[in-house]
């Protein structure tokens, strides 16, 4: 059985993961590693503490020690391995998913996310251990003294913005960025006025969020920020505003990239997208001198592609971005004062992004039913999209979902209806 998804091992907590799921991934990190030192963080959510201990117990079972971060940013765990000299870090997270809902994203002694070869390691070393009892009276470490102010110093030192008369406004969902992000913002010297800033995990992600932008948008009416920032509940994903208007998340990556390239940071003018990137950012890009590389979709698909290619900036429509020079993950506070940078040094975000055209393009989620359950299988997903094509003017992407039981449809080009209609009705969705 292979314990991870798109994105580290990911579920309904008590259900699909529980405390024994946590508990041998513990155990496993520590056999593979001798002496093995795990850094772990979490998000608010109301089942972190117990995956913590339980997670915690394993990695002492198998003769390892914890590093405990408490509640902080996914890309805090690849940073503080680094920084701290750890084996293997772990975010218990389920990002941007409802509050019942939690994950555990393993770091390797690099700080990066692993790779399916190394998933399929911790995979196997799981599934060959048994778990009588994961309880123990044992005290766990409290959390590293001062870990929020350290972090807050390490991001200001790395990307050196000063944002003084610049307001800004945060919504940070309940979650993991709850109180790091309002911190790094205040001490770049912006005006912050800070949402949904309290740890409270019943309440993460819920109505509120880089998912829901919403929220903030409301917010915005009155009192439009320069700039507004929305996180998910680990704060990888963002969502930006800018004086209250939204800017797509296509357009972010097309900053991005447009930015680096003038600023000489691209190696070989190129940037990673995935095969979800719009294929107007791509010509856009193109006209730029800049060449878009595709990934299948996952922020670790989307890192491996820029490590063997040695691209320096990479992301998803979803709201990932990764900036190689910053961060080994996305980090969306990290990627949240760049573009104040690039706001500073290039004015507003919507005139610097305004040649930016997108093809039209439809998303659509499709439950897999014991009916249409044979027709997802990859050769039957790979048939049918070649099929769609052949009968649209269209660029068609099927793909089984890595953390939902279910088919991701994407379509684009000038027959995005009908040929989405065509999907739906052979999935039976």
């Amino acid at each position: 059985m292979n314990f991870f998804g798109t994105d580290g091992i990911r579920g309904t907590f008590g259900s699909s993961l529980t405390e024994r799921t946590a508990f041998l991934l513990g155990k496993s990190l520590a056999l593979l590693s001798d002496c093995c030192i795990v850094v772990v963080a979490r998000d608010t959510r109301l089942s972190g503490e117990r995956l913590f201990r339980a997670l915690s117990q394993g990695v002492y079972d198998g003769g390892g020690n914890v590093i405990n971060l408490g509640v902080m940013p996914t890309n805090a765990v690849g940073h503080f391995v680094r920084k701290l000299g750890g084996d293997f870090g772990v975010m218990i997270t389920a990002s941007h998913n409802p509050p019942q809902d939690n994950g555990l994203k393993v770091f390797d002694k690099y700080g990066v996310k692993l790779c399916t070869s190394k998933q399929k390691a911790v995979s196997r070393v799981m599934n060959s251990l048994r778990v009588d009892n994961i309880q123990s009276n044992r005290l766990f470490e409290p959390v590293f003294y001062d870990i929020d102010n350290i972090y807050a110093e390490d991001i200001l030192r790395l990307v050196d913005v000063h944002l003084d008369k610049v307001s800004v406004a945060l919504d940070c969902c309940f979650g993991a960025s709850y109180k790091v992000a309002p911190m790094i913002f205040e001490r770049a010297g912006a005006t912050v006025a800070a949402y949904n800033n309290s740890a409270n995990g019943k309440e993460i992600n819920q109505g509120c969020g880089a998912n829901n932008p919403q929220f903030l948008a409301n917010k915005l009416v009155e009192d439009p920020a320069d700039l507004a920032f929305a996180f998910d509940g680990d704060a990888d994903r963002l969502t930006v505003f800018e004086r209250g208007k939204l800017l797509p998340n296509n357009a972010v990556f097309y900053a991005f990239a447009k930015y680096f390239e003038q600023t000489s940071k691209l190696h070989n003018h190129t940037v990673c997208g995935t095969t979800l990137t719009n294929g107007g950012v791509e010509s856009c890009l193109n006209k730029l001198g800049i060449t878009l590389a595709r990934s299948d979709v996952g922020d670790t698909n989307v890192f491996a592609k820029m490590v063997q290619n040695a691209i320096a900036f990479g992301g998803e429509e979803s709201g990932h971005y990764l900036l190689g020079e910053y961060a080994t993950s996305s980090d969306a506070i990290i990627n949240a004062l760049v573009l104040c940078k690039i706001r500073q040094q290039m004015g507003s975000l919507f005139a610097y992004t305004k040649e930016l055209r997108e093809i039209p393009c439809i998303m659509r989620t499709i439950p897999i039913t014991q009916v249409n359950q044979s027709l997802a299988t990859d050769i039957a997903l790979t048939a049918t999209t070649s099929r769609i094509n052949s009968l649209y003017n269209c660029r068609v992407v099927l793909r089984k979902s890595g953390t939902e039981n279910a088919i991701r449809a994407y379509v684009e080009g000038e027959d995005i209806e009908p040929a989405m209609d065509n999907i739906v009705a052979t999935f039976g969705g």
